[in-house]
């Protein structure tokens, strides 16, 4: 008897047991889950507040031929905005072979809503000596490194990519082979003028002079000014547009709040204004060769784009460099 009581208590109390043990693990198991579903939900939310109603660009910058000194400087305007971002190259590891950089903005601001097919660039500059100046003649070394790309908004809901520094790009050749060619002043052989029977003495005086005054020291930090030209013939009804320009890294831009306005006091249906840009830059001098860009923003250009853009090559340094936009 005494037994059979004992194994029926042993039964309860394993019992007992066996069911507060379910009953804690249970409870574990749905903080967990509870906890689970919180992270997973916050990452949703995170996401989501991160990207929701913004337009985004994804520039994917190629790294293969590109050395790890310096710094990478990202320049770009989208939508109306500009963008700048610096990238130390020392803090990417040494397999990194693409470079991914996220633009996000507003669809809509006091300029334009955004839309396909809208224009805009990025440009990559590989600095590798911030300090450098130019000198009292206005020599300067090889062009720094670069690249630049236009492209169009393919979607207002999904990330536009862009490329730079692919092999395939002349961007910087191009500049590269201009500045070469134009930057640097002819060399004359003053004794082949001065056996020259057609040439006087006096000319080859004035030859020397004017060589030696070919790198005017006052003028070498002036700055170097673009005029952007806007035709605007087939707007004649536009209200307000956004006229910006880049170079060399430096952004300048302008907000015409009264095209009305403007043409009155022009009388025709052109805008222009004209941008200073400071020779000397964090990324050096400002050269002959130098690529720049501008845009014309405003919703009243519509269609077939809110934003257009144009690019030239710099080449005057004493005088004004005119574009285009439109």
């Amino acid at each position: 008897m005494l037994r059979s009581l004992g194994i029926i208590f042993l039964g309860l109390v394993f019992l007992v047991t066996i069911n507060l043990t379910f009953s804690f693990i249970g409870k574990v198991m749905a903080q967990e889950s509870e906890i689970l579903s919180k992270i997973t939900n916050d990452n949703k939310q995170g996401n989501k507040h991160e990207d929701d109603d913004k337009l985004v660009v994804v520039a994917q910058i190629d790294l293969k031929n590109t050395e790890r000194s310096g710094l990478l400087k990202i320049v770009g305007i989208i939508n109306g905005e500009d963008f700048v971002k610096t990238i130390p190259l020392d803090t990417l590891k040494e397999t990194t072979k693409k470079l991914k950089v996220k633009f996000s903005m507003d669809k809509e601001n006091e300029i334009v809503s955004a839309g396909k097919p809208d224009e805009f660039f990025v440009c990559a500059y590989h600095v590798k000596n911030t300090d450098t100046k130019i000198n009292s003649y206005g020599k300067q070394g090889a062009i720094e490194y670069f690249d630049c790309n236009e492209g169009d908004i393919k979607s207002t809901t999904s990330p536009t990519q862009i490329s730079l520094f692919k092999a395939k790009s002349q961007v910087y050749n191009k500049t590269s082979t201009y500045y070469n060619m134009y930057s640097k002043p002819q060399v004359v052989s003053f004794a082949t003028l001065a056996n020259d029977t057609t040439k006087t003495t006096s000319n080859v005086s004035y030859l020397k002079s004017n060589i030696a005054n070919s790198g005017d020291k006052d003028s070498n930090n002036k700055p170097v000014k673009v005029k952007i030209i806007v035709p605007m013939e087939d707007r004649k009804d536009a209200k307000k547009i956004k006229v910006m320009a880049m170079l060399k890294g430096q952004i300048k831009s302008a907000i015409i709040e009264d095209v009305q306005k403007e043409f009155d006091k022009t009388g025709g249906y052109t805008i222009e204004r004209t941008f200073a840009f400071e020779r000397n830059t964090d990324m050096g001098p400002i050269q002959i060769g130098d690529r720049f860009h501008a845009c014309v923003i405003g919703q009243d250009l519509n269609p077939p784009e809110g934003s257009e853009c144009e690019k030239r090559l710099i080449k005057h340094l004493d005088k004004t460099n005119a574009l285009a936009a439109r």
